[in-house]
């Protein structure tokens, strides 16, 4: 009978050890900025807090404060109800916050015929899309989806003018923002990161062949309601069950 007790022992003693470590690791006052740390470091310090029942997991983060350098641990913050991942730096504090990115694209049409792009980078390289890529810092997003509407095909319509067509919500990871647009002429050229770009007819488009299921979703509202319509709004998220789920709203 001695043995589980023994064992029993040896187990409450490590763990114990493991907080000491895990304590000592996130409250120490070094400088980190000054300092390196690896990432073995950072994957111990948060498997230790883990084990001490103080973090919470989070997604994917930054392993390191763009403050002050310190290592960055997942935990819930105080005040807070969801983990983040925090500075481990107690005189800095510094959370991050890990936000859904916000995609913008157009629909365009010209002469009836809407503008599509087959794509040259991936994912899904050689499938086709109309012009979309993450908006930057600064844009509005009427802006941000002319200027995708540009690169990556060479053509133009004026921002003002753009009707927002349909707001995509993916998993809460992804705010997709798109509008419809008539150009200004028809002039379009590839850009960089398309293979070539062209003009169809709607029952012409390649559906089969679409890049992404959001791409078919807002041409196929676009054909059948247009620009003015209702805002077409649809997200996709998991279940509890693990499964992938698509609602309207």
């Amino acid at each position: 009978m001695k043995a589980p007790f023994l064992l029993w022992g040896i187990a409450h003693v490590t763990l114990n050890a493991i907080k000491t470590v895990a304590f000592v690791s996130l409250t120490s006052t070094s400088n980190y900025s000054n300092r390196k740390c690896s990432a073995t470091h950072v994957s111990f310090v948060a498997t230790c807090v883990s084990l001490s029942g103080t973090a919470a997991a989070a997604p994917a983060g930054p392993a390191f404060c763009e403050r002050c350098g310190a290592p960055m641990i997942s935990r819930i913050p105080s005040g807070d109800e969801r983990a983040r991942y925090c500075c481990t730096d107690p005189e800095c504090g510094f959370v991050s916050y890990q936000n859904p990115k916000v995609v913008v694209g157009a629909v365009c049409t010209w002469e009836g015929r809407v503008l599509l792009c087959r794509r040259a980078i991936e994912p899904r390289r050689g499938r086709w899309g109309f012009p979309q890529g993450f908006l930057e810092l600064g844009e509005t997003t009427r802006a941000g989806a002319a200027r995708e509407t540009a690169e990556e095909a060479g053509a133009d319509f004026d921002p003002a003018g753009a009707t927002l067509l349909a707001v995509y919500n993916l998993s809460g990871a992804q705010v997709q923002m798109v509008y419809a647009a008539e150009l200004t002429s028809g002039e379009i050229k590839a850009g960089v990161e398309s293979l070539e770009v062209g003009f169809f007819a709607w029952e012409k488009i390649p559906w089969e062949d679409l890049a992404f299921p959001t791409v078919g979703w807002a041409l196929e509202y676009a054909r059948d309601f247009g620009a003015g319509s209702a805002v077409q709004q649809r997200t996709k998220y998991v279940d509890g069950n693990g499964e992938w789920r698509v609602e309207d709203g």
